[in-house]
């Protein structure tokens, strides 16, 4: 059997616009006014629904910043589980996480970039931002670890998907605030971010005995 390529009802398109109505609404106004100063009401009103249309949808502001976010995470550990056995687990990352950001990018075109804006200048959505980044880290390095058939208590893992998500966290904000708004931006800056982390584990000025 083929893959299922029937196409969305009316309905569930219209539940789509809603839905990424009301992102767009919400992230538009945190630019805005800030998080903290945006209200469920004042996103509802904006995307012209009414405030119970609004939680069926999402639960909370919290959902709104972390949504684009959840998308791309989903799709990484799917991805690194998925990878090659002989490949290495920094190699595994790296094509997991470029094929997470490209998939949400374009799924979401422009949402994703406005959730990076947002996430880079709002001190309260930033900090929401870092909670589900220690989050991610975590299932992020059981996963690392069960690929590797790594024994419990090995930092291995642990320090490896710290360091990832930290790259590719820097590499994402540097994309959300520059010009270019393209996927193939996108990429070459997590590339660039990525191909400089094994660089910087064993990085240092020479040093001269005196030192």
């Amino acid at each position: 059997m083929g893959p299922d390529t029937t196409r969305p009802g009316p309905r569930e398109r219209r539940k789509q616009r809603t839905h990424e109505d009301l992102l767009r609404s919400a992230l538009e106004l945190f630019l805005d006014r800030g998080y903290g100063g945006t209200t469920v009401g004042d996103i509802a009103e904006r995307a012209a629904v009414s405030e119970r249309t609004f939680f069926r949808y999402f639960a909370g502001k919290e959902e709104l910043v972390l949504h684009p976010l959840r998308e791309a995470r989903q799709v990484l550990l799917a991805e690194v589980a998925r990878r090659p056995a002989e490949e290495k687990p920094l190699r595994a990352l790296y094509e997991g996480g470029l094929a997470a950001l490209r998939l949400v990018s374009g799924r979401m075109p422009g949402l994703y970039r406005l959730t990076l804006r947002v996430v880079s200048t709002d001190p309260e959505a930033h900090a929401t931002c870092l909670r589900f980044g220690a989050e991610e880290q975590r299932k992020l390095a059981d996963v690392v670890a069960r690929r590797e058939r790594a024994r419990p208590g090995d930092l291995r893992p642990v320090l490896l998907a710290a360091a990832f998500t930290a790259a590719i966290t820097e590499a994402s904000l540097s994309w959300g605030k520059g010009g270019d708004t393209s996927i193939a931006s996108l990429s070459a800056t997590v590339e660039s971010h990525l191909r400089v982390l094994p660089q910087a584990v064993t990085w240092g000025r020479s040093r001269s005995p005196e030192d």
